[in-house]
């Protein structure tokens, strides 16, 4: 299994909000990324309880013997364990009332992709054929989009597109989308919206592509966002059993 992985303050914010982890293990490889907010450290205690708590969850409810319907349903678990205990952190401490944070996961298991998702962080997958995204932003944006009135492209540079729709923590029963397809050796990216925001998916997909290294693939990525603005914390984890093209 090859990872690579960074996390960036950016080039305007004074903290990082962002929080991320790597389970690089045979049986049940996994990444989770989680966009904080709240201002004041707020999302960042957020975003780190999140990750912490589902990665915790994970390690103790998680076995072989399961198979990845049940794998999916313990995934959505730890997302609904970690937003209660976000939701009553926050209602118990004043200075972090409010807060709330993304959280994305992609895991890898009897070759599938199990994914869930709360917010608008992204998981995709990427092969010889192209770049797929494989969860939906929950996003005002992207309510747009479905409902016929803007187009994606007008949604890149709508002025309300990081208002998110649906977060960790925000109140005390959440909504965990969660989605099984097949794997067959692709490249997985999970990012932050401080890399879409400004990177499109062509160009994530060529910079996995270029590289022999995920690693290099990630920072260079980080780095063409920031070229570009830079305006929020970006983080980028990028797995997979697989390679993209011959060259690699």
């Amino acid at each position: 299994m090859r990872f690579g992985a960074i996390t960036d303050i950016g080039m305007r914010r004074k903290i990082n909000e962002d929080s991320y982890c790597i389970h690089n293990e045979e049986v049940f490889p996994y990444a989770v990324v989680a966009d904080g907010m709240g201002g004041h450290q707020a999302g960042e205690i957020a975003s780190k309880m999140a990750v912490d708590i589902i990665e915790d969850y994970l390690n103790k409810n998680l076995n072989e013997a399961l198979d990845y319907v049940e794998v999916g349903e313990v995934v959505r678990q730890s997302f609904i364990s970690a937003n209660s205990i976000i939701y009553n952190y926050a209602k118990n401490h004043y200075k972090v009332m409010g807060m709330g944070t993304t959280a994305t996961l992609a895991m890898i298991y009897q070759n599938k992709i199990i994914t869930a998702n709360v917010g608008d962080s992204r998981a995709y997958k990427i092969d010889k054929n192209g770049i797929q995204q494989l969860t939906r932003d929950h996003s005002y944006v992207q309510e747009l989009v479905l409902r016929g009135e803007i187009s994606p492209e007008m949604a890149k540079h709508h002025p309300k597109k990081n208002y998110i729709t649906r977060a960790m923590g925000a109140e005390d029963i959440v909504k965990v989308d969660i989605a099984i397809k097949p794997y067959d050796g692709e490249v997985l990216v999970l990012c932050s919206d401080g890399l879409t925001n400004f990177v499109d998916d062509d160009e994530i997909r060529a910079h996995i592509e270029q590289k022999k290294a995920l690693q290099e693939s990630a920072e260079d990525l980080t780095a063409l966002a920031n070229s570009r603005g830079g305006s929020d914390n970006i983080t980028i984890v990028a797995f997979g059993k697989g390679e993209i093209n011959d060259e690699q």
